[in-house]
């Protein structure tokens, strides 16, 4: 099988980037988790909303956080012409304004997430679970928009 990616396209070209992006994330993720010791993983809470998904949770985590990273990505590809700055730090914004945006989500997943209920993750709803997830979408971010950079065709002198 065989994927092509236009990357003349910027909703393609920002997908493949946030798939760049969420595997830098989840070194980040990796980094503070043995710093903090928290019970934090992204990939559990995840895979915790899936049937069946605490016994494979690093796959399906994985596959559900590439996912998102693809689509927010897209959406990057598509609005990032309207922030400021060099590509990197348009994607720290993009990164941590989603962050922000979407977190009133994270306040009903700790209420409603099968892994939290079962203590598998703690709550995210909390001060040092917010800061990690700063941390977390920065480098999101960062790596989203050097990808997209890096992955943006030069044009050609004639």
């Amino acid at each position: 099988m065989q994927i092509e990616i236009d990357t003349h396209d910027e909703a393609e070209r920002g997908a493949l980037a946030g798939m760049i992006g969420a595997v830098a994330m989840l070194g980040a993720m990796a980094l503070d988790l043995a710093l903090t010791k928290r019970k934090t993983n992204e990939l559990r809470m995840l895979a915790g909303l899936v049937p069946g998904g605490r016994k494979a949770w690093p796959v399906v985590g994985t596959a559900m956080h590439l996912a998102n990273g693809g689509a927010l990505g897209a959406l990057f590809g598509r609005l990032h012409h309207g922030l400021p700055g060099p590509a990197w730090m348009r994607g720290v914004i993009f990164g941590l304004a989603e962050n922000v945006l979407l977190w009133p989500a994270v306040i009903v997943l700790d209420r409603v997430n099968p892994a939290v209920k079962r203590g598998d993750v703690e709550p995210f709803n909390r001060p040092v679970p917010f800061l990690q997830e700063i941390f977390r979408h920065a480098v999101y971010g960062a790596a989203l928009g050097v990808a997209y950079q890096l992955l943006t065709p030069r044009k050609r002198s004639e």
